[in-house]
């Protein structure tokens, strides 16, 4: 649980980009920029419409309590709770007081724990794929739930705006009348994260496990059909490692940096996933991105900063945007 006096704040990209039902497509440009999608979340928000509920037996439930865009420094400033019933009722007692100051939070099965974590994004005029991302460091609202939130918003919001979404087909295919076809899109997004030093050392300093390469463009598989081999996600290939090869190119992280320029980028992989021992023989994995050396969808080994100094003790969860908060993350942009 966070602390009430310091946050941690991750370093991070947005990868946004454009999909559709329609199969066999891909590769599609954004229609929008970042801050056209945002705003028609601002709308869907207004309607009431963002609220998530995730799970049966023990749900949870994430809505937006707040976002607004800052002109001053060009950024959308993101207020994403959630709702976990799952957590166990909280004890609280006095340090040094008698027994009757403990006491148990009790909810019933319908309620409960909420927490917060604001997000930065940095807006754009231009089309872009990657846009920065800050983010408040939550355990229970980790990275990989606000980007599992946000997809089911730029659906929710493709529903809502269907004809805004709607574009030429690419292969500029007709109809029986000869109307050009169109397809339905959305957007979807993930977050890649900024490598830390802690990684770096970590890893010149450990022992690898095993290098795995990892693509889910299944189409270049000889023979890939998409309607016929349904059952298939992802290829994964084993990499040999050559200690004379990890001496020769000066350790185990500049191997890896060479190794995704090179063999990963000719054979159009997505993906790199590396499992290692570091100097404690703890074990480690990570999903490294071959474009850009980022960590996939990770918060382990993510470069941070932490902020401190508050005024005011912090809570796990706040139902307006705190600008203290706001404030310091800013500072590192």
């Amino acid at each position: 649980m966070a602390k009430k006096n310091e946050r941690n704040i991750l370093f991070l990209d947005l990868n946004l980009y454009t999909k559709t039902y329609t199969p066999h497509i891909t590769g599609l440009p954004n229609q929008f920029t970042l801050d056209k999608l945002m705003k028609k979340v601002v709308a869907l928000r207004e309607k009431n419409k963002v609220n998530v509920e995730l799970g049966t037996k023990e749900p949870k439930e994430l809505y937006i309590s707040d976002m607004k865009y800052d002109k001053n420094t060009a950024t959308w400033q993101l207020l994403i709770n959630i709702v976990d019933t799952s957590l166990a009722d909280e004890v609280h007692r006095k340090i040094g007081g008698a027994a009757s100051t403990r006491k148990v939070n009790s909810k019933t099965d319908d309620v409960g724990t909420e927490f917060s974590s604001h997000v930065i994004f940095k807006g754009s005029k231009k089309k872009s794929t990657v846009y920065l991302a800050l983010y408040e460091q939550t355990p229970n609202l980790p990275v990989k739930l606000i980007a599992r939130y946000l997809n089911e918003m730029f659906k929710r919001v493709s529903r809502e705006y269907e004809d805004e979404f709607k574009i030429k087909h690419p292969q500029n295919i007709c109809d029986s009348t000869g109307k050009p076809k169109t397809i339905n899109t959305y957007f979807k997004c993930h977050f890649n994260g900024y490598v830390s030093d802690q990684f770096k050392s970590d890893l010149d300093n450990g022992i690898y496990k095993d290098v795995k390469l990892i693509t889910g463009e299944l189409k270049k598989i000889e023979g890939y059909d998409v309607q016929k081999h349904t059952d298939l996600k992802e290829i994964h290939i084993p990499v040999k490692i050559d200690k004379a090869e990890l001496s020769k190119a000066g350790g185990n992280h500049s191997w890896l940096s060479n190794f995704r320029r090179g063999v990963a980028k000719d054979l159009g992989m997505q993906e790199l996933k590396v499992s290692f021992k570091d100097e404690t023989d703890a074990s480690h994995t990570a999903n490294i991105d071959v474009d850009t050396g980022m960590l996939v969808n990770s918060e382990k080994y993510v470069k941070k900063v932490k902020i401190s100094g508050f005024s005011e003790p912090l809570t796990t969860s706040v139902d307006l945007i705190y600008n203290p908060i706001i404030k310091k993350m800013l500072e590192h942009l």
